[in-house]
C-alpha cells in the first residue's frame, strides 16, 4: 500500500448502475495529483496557450478579475451540475455510495451483488463510525464509520453545555485557573508538587522502549485517549509517596531500564502544558462545534485517506427540511392566534343573530359560510395570511365587473335623512322610506345649494365644507360623487347656517349612521352599521362616506398594499401559500411526508438542490392551479410534495438494475401519489397544484440531479438532457404565465370536478359569505 492511502475500484463516466460487479467497496483511490486537481481551479483557457513560462506576477496581470469570476463561477456551475472533467470520477463514487445509502433507507434492500461490504450496512441509516482503530504496529484499520448525530440530539446537547456553564460558580473556575490544572487538589495527594524543569526532562526521557514504531501517530491524539493509562503506569494503585495522583515523578523514583510502554508515542510532548486544559476544547475544533457537542478524534482529522472516507460517506444534513418544518409550524400557530378557528365541519355553517342595523332597528341577520374540516382558520384569514387567490394576483374581468356595477348604483344614491333627527344614512331612493325620512337629492336643474352639482348629495360630505383635500381651482371636486376623496379635515358648518337656510347643509349636521363595510373575499361592499359589519366578520370604514372612497378588494388581499390600488399585483402569493396551511390537519400531513421523504432526500440532494426542486414545483403548481380554479384561496405545499415524489421517482428509475425489488419501491410511491390526489379531492388542497408540481419536479430533477440520465450515462449525454429539461421548465412556466395573465381563464365547470368531488350539496361550494335576507328600508 503506497504512501498509506487506499484504492478501490468504481464504475467509469461510461458505467452505468445496471452492473454493480464494480461499485465501490473501499476508500476513494487518489493520488496526490488528483488531489490537488480536485482543490484548485483550473487555469483559464488563454493561460494555458501561452508557450513560455510566466512569473507570478505576469500572471496577477495578466488575468483580470472579471475573468477570474466567470472561470470561477463556469467551475462551479459544473460541479454543481456534475459535468465538471477533473471531478466527475470522483464525484460519481460519492454520489453512488449516497444513492446507495437512500436506497436501503427508502427503497428497500439492494441485489447481493450491490451491498456495499467495507464500510455500509445495509438496512442502516448509514451504518457508519466515524473513527478508527489504531494498531500496534503502527498501521491504520479503518473500522465502520458511527452514524451522525441527529440535529436534535445535537441542539440539547448544546442546550445542556450551555445551561453547565452558566451555572458554574466563579470560584470554582479561579481554582482551576490558580493550579492551571482540570485537576482539583484533592487528587494530588495534599502535597506540594515542586515545579522543576528537570521533572519534565526526566517524564520525557525515552529510557529502555523496546517499540518505537508508533511514534508518528498522531501522539495529540494519543495523550487525550490515554491520558488514565499514563497515570495508572507511573503511579499504580496502592502506591505510597508525596506525588501520589499526580502524573509527575521523580529522577530518584525512576528505575534504570524500566519498561515504558507508549512514551515513545509521546516523546518530545509538553505534558505540562497539555494537561493545562482549564481552557481547553473539549469537544470540536471550534466554538460552534463545542456549543453543539461535536467532536471529532484528532488522528481521524489529520489522516488523509480516513478524512477522504468520511467526506464520502456524510450525507448531506437536511437543514431545509427542519427550518421549513418549523416556519410552517410558527405560521399555523401564529395564525390561530391571531386570527381564531374557523368553522368547523364538511358543509356550509349557517350563522344567525340580532344585530342592529341602519334603520336604527334590531334586524335577524343569516348568513352561511363554507366550514373548514382542517381544522383551521376561515377562508377570508387564509387570504390575509398569503393564500393562493388569483383576484388579489391580477386585474379579474369578473370581480372589476361587479365593483363598476356598484359604482353606477352608488351615483344614484343621495342623503336619506331622518325626519325625527336621529340620523342619516347614505341609500338609492328605493332604500329610503319616504314616511318617516327625507332623500335629499340634487337634480336637475342645478340647485343653488348645491354649487351647481346633480350628483348628490352625500352624507356628512360636502366639497363646499371640506378644507383638506380643498375643492379649489384647478382640483375642484368633479360632479360625479363616485370620484370623490375621502375628506381630511371639515369645517364647521354652524357660522354659515346663521345667514343661509339651514335646509342647505343638513346632510352635514345630521349624525351618520351607516359607513362602507368590506364583506366577503369578492370585494362586496356595504353601507351599513358597525355592529352589522363585525357580525359578518367585515371590513369597517368609518373615515368614509362612499363605497367608491375604499378599497375593498386591497381589503380582502391584505398583506403589502399594492402600488395602485386599482390593479392587483400580489405575484408573491404563488410563494407564500407554499408555507401556509389551512389547519392542524392538513399540517400534519405535510410534516408526515416532509419526515419520511423529504428528510431522506435531502441527505441525498443537499439543501440547494433540494430547495430549487420544492420551491419550483410548488410556485408553478400554484401558479396553473391559479388559471383553472380561480376564484378558490388554496393553501398548502401541494405542488412542493408532488415534486418530491417526482424526484424520488426519478431516483427509482437510475437504479433500477441495483433495486432488489424495484416495482415494490415504484408502487409505493405511486400510492403516495394517488393517496395525494384523493386528498387533492377535498377542499383545500389542490390537485392541479399537485399535478403541474410533478411535472415540474420531474424535469427540474433530470436537469440539477448529477450523474442522472436516460439510458446509459455520457458526460455529453447528461449536458444536454439538462439543457432539454431546463428550457422546457422556463418555456412551460411562460406558458403558464401567459394563460394567467394575457389569456386569462374564467369559467371551467369541469376544472372545478377535478379539484373538489363534491361529495354533499355544499361541500365544494363558493368560500364566499352568502346572506339569506337583507336589511329593511330606513
Amino acid at each position: 500500500m503506497d504512501s498509506g492511502v487506499y484504492s478501490r475500484s468504481g464504475p467509469s463516466s461510461s458505467e452505468t448502475p445496471s452492473s454493480c460487479s464494480s461499485l465501490p467497496t473501499g476508500p476513494v483511490a487518489r493520488t496526490q495529483s488528483e488531489g490537488t486537481e480536485q482543490h484548485h481551479p483550473p487555469r483559464p483557457q488563454f493561460l494555458k496557450q501561452q508557450s513560455t513560462p510566466v512569473t507570478p506576477a505576469e500572471r496577477i496581470r495578466a488575468v483580470s478579475r472579471s475573468d477570474l469570476i466567470k472561470e470561477k463561477l463556469k467551475t462551479n456551475t459544473a460541479i454543481f451540475f456534475g459535468v465538471h472533467e477533473r471531478s466527475e470520477e470522483t464525484e460519481k463514487k460519492v454520489w453512488m455510495r449516497r444513492r446507495m445509502r437512500l436506497a436501503t433507507r427508502c427503497y428497500g434492500e439492494l441485489k447481493a451483488e450491490c451491498q456495499p461490504t467495507a464500510y455500509s450496512a445495509p438496512g442502516t441509516d448509514t451504518g457508519m463510525k466515524d473513527e478508527t482503530d489504531l494498531r500496534w504496529d503502527g498501521t491504520i484499520e479503518p473500522s465502520p464509520l458511527r452514524q451522525k448525530p441527529s440535529v436534535a440530539s445535537m441542539t440539547f446537547k448544546g442546550v445542556a453545555i450551555l445551561a453547565a456553564a452558566l451555572n458554574k460558580q466563579r470560584g470554582d473556575i479561579g481554582r482551576q485557573r490558580q493550579t492551571s490544572r482540570s485537576y482539583s487538589p484533592s487528587t494530588l495527594g495534599g502535597s506540594t508538587i515542586p515545579q522543576s524543569p528537570i521533572d519534565d526532562e526526566v517524564f520525557f526521557e525515552n529510557g529502555n522502549v523496546e517499540d518505537t514504531r508508533l511514534t508518528a501517530a498522531a501522539p495529540a491524539d494519543f495523550v487525550d485517549t490515554t491520558a488514565d493509562l499514563f497515570r495508572s503506569i507511573h503511579h499504580p494503585a496502592g502506591s505510597s509517596g508525596e506525588r501520589h495522583g499526580s502524573w509527575r515523578r521523580s529522577m530518584e523514583g525512576r528505575r534504570e531500564g524500566s519498561s515504558q510502554v507508549g512514551l515513545s508515542r509521546i516523546h518530545g510532548i509538553d505534558l505540562d502544558q497539555a494537561h493545562d486544559n482549564s481552557d481547553r476544547r473539549q469537544h470540536g475544533q471550534g466554538i460552534f462545534q463545542r456549543l453543539f457537542g461535536r467532536s471529532l478524534k484528532r488522528s481521524v482529522l489529520n489522516n488523509e485517506p480516513v478524512k477522504e472516507q468520511l467526506e464520502d460517506l456524510e450525507d448531506h444534513r437536511p437543514y431545509f427540511t427542519y427550518w421549513l418544518s418549523t416556519v410552517q409550524i410558527l405560521i399555523l400557530v401564529i395564525s390561530l392566534i391571531s386570527y381564531g378557528f374557523g368553522p368547523f365541519g364538511m358543509d356550509l355553517s349557517h350563522q344567525s343573530g340580532l344585530v342592529l342595523v341602519t334603520s336604527l332597528s334590531l334586524q335577524q341577520v343569516d348568513y352561511t359560510e363554507p366550514a373548514n374540516f382542517w381544522l383551521g382558520p376561515r377562508a377570508a384569514d387564509l387570504i390575509h395570511l398569503g393564500a393562493k387567490f388569483a383576484p388579489c394576483m391580477r386585474r379579474d374581468a369578473k370581480i372589476i365587473k361587479e365593483i363598476e356595477k356598484g359604482r353606477e348604483r352608488e351615483r344614484e344614491t343621495a342623503c336619506c335623512i331622518r325626519n325625527d333627527d336621529s340620523g342619516c344614512v347614505q341609500l338609492s331612493k328605493t332604500d329610503c322610506s319616504s314616511t318617516i325620512s327625507t332623500w335629499k337629492k340634487w337634480t336637475k336643474p342645478p340647485d343653488s345649494n348645491s354649487g351647481g352639482r346633480i350628483s348628490g348629495s352625500v352624507c356628512g360630505l360636502d366639497p363646499k365644507y371640506c378644507e383638506a383635500p380643498a375643492s379649489v381651482a384647478p382640483y375642484e371636486w368633479p360632479d360625479d360623487i363616485t370620484k370623490w376623496p375621502i375628506c381630511r379635515k371639515t369645517s364647521s358648518p354652524v357660522q354659515r347656517l346663521r345667514t343661509k337656510d339651514k335646509l342647505a347643509a343638513e346632510h352635514m349636521v345630521c349624525e351618520v349612521i351607516g359607513h362602507p363595510c368590506c364583506i366577503g373575499i369578492h370585494a362586496t361592499c356595504k353601507i351599513t352599521t358597525k355592529e352589522y359589519c363585525d357580525f359578518v366578520h367585515g371590513t369597517f370604514h368609518d373615515e368614509a362616506s362612499l363605497c367608491s372612497q375604499v378599497s375593498c378588494l386591497d381589503d380582502v388581499c391584505g398583506m403589502l398594499p399594492f402600488l395602485n390600488s386599482e390593479v392587483p399585483d400580489q405575484f408573491y402569493r404563488l410563494l407564500t401559500s407554499i408555507f401556509l396551511h389551512a389547519g392542524i390537519i392538513q399540517l400534519a400531513i405535510s410534516l408526515l411526508i416532509q419526515w419520511f421523504l423529504m428528510r431522506d432526500l435531502e441527505k441525498l440532494t443537499g439543501t440547494a438542490r433540494l430547495m430549487i426542486i420544492y420551491i419550483g414545483s410548488g410556485v408553478a403548481g400554484n401558479l396553473a392551479s391559479a388559471i383553472f380554479i380561480p376564484y378558490r384561496a388554496d393553501v398548502g405545499p401541494a405542488g412542493s410534495q408532488s415534486g418530491l415524489l417526482a424526484c424520488l421517482i426519478v431516483e427509482i428509475l437510475n437504479i433500477w438494475p441495483m433495486l432488489r425489488h424495484p416495482y415494490r419501491a415504484l408502487f409505493k410511491h405511486l400510492a403516495i401519489a394517488g393517496m395525494l390526489f384523493v386528498v387533492g379531492l377535498l377542499p383545500w388542497f389542490d390537485n392541479f397544484s399537485s399535478f403541474f408540481g410533478f411535472l415540474f419536479g420531474f424535469l427540474l430533477s433530470y436537469a440539477i440531479l448529477p450523474f442522472v440520465s436516460l439510458g446509459e450515462y455520457d458526460r455529453q449525454k447528461k449536458i444536454f438532457m439538462i439543457w432539454v429539461c431546463l428550457i422546457t421548465t422556463v418555456f412551460l412556466f411562460l406558458l403558464l404565465v401567459l394563460f394567467f395573465y394575457v389569456i386569462p381563464v374564467y369559467d371551467c365547470e369541469f376544472c372545478g370536478y377535478f379539484n373538489c368531488l363534491p361529495l354533499t350539496r355544499d361541500f365544494c361550494s363558493a368560500q364566499n359569505i352568502n346572506f339569506k335576507r337583507t336589511d329593511s328600508p330606513v
